[in-house]
């Protein structure tokens, strides 16, 4: 009785190191939008991303050039199976629509994911 119990505890602690570090996949193009002359968003959808110790903060950010500081990523919805997210990224100087930018999603736990994003115009 004893060695079963053992042996299921065990067999369960070694799957979830496994999950927690599965890789996420893109479920979408990373999208970027305006929002005003110095303001616009990336969203894109993804499987689920890991979250830090606390349980509530995404263990992801979005890193963009000098000048352009994403913020904080946050859940906004499902697209099928798939979770979106967003980010809200203010510039100092203005940004350009039609311009490609690069934008990198760094993953706790796995490689960047870095896409040249082409800035849209989403109002009209």
């Amino acid at each position: 009785m004893l060695r079963t119990l053992t042996a299921s505890l065990l067999v369960g602690a070694a799957i979830i190191p496994a999950t927690a570090s599965a890789k996420v996949d893109l479920g979408s193009a990373i999208s970027l939008r305006v929002v005003d002359r110095n303001e616009a968003t990336v969203q894109f959808a993804s499987d689920q991303l890991p979250l830090k110790a606390d349980g509530k903060t995404v263990d992801a950010r979005i890193v963009m050039a000098p000048g352009k500081k994403p913020g904080k990523l946050h859940k906004v919805g499902m697209h099928g199976d798939d979770t979106r997210y967003e980010s809200l990224v203010r510039s100092k100087k203005a940004l350009r629509v039609g311009t490609r930018y690069t934008v990198r999603l760094e993953i706790a736990g796995q490689k960047p994911i870095e896409r040249q994003v082409k800035l849209i115009d989403a109002r009209r």
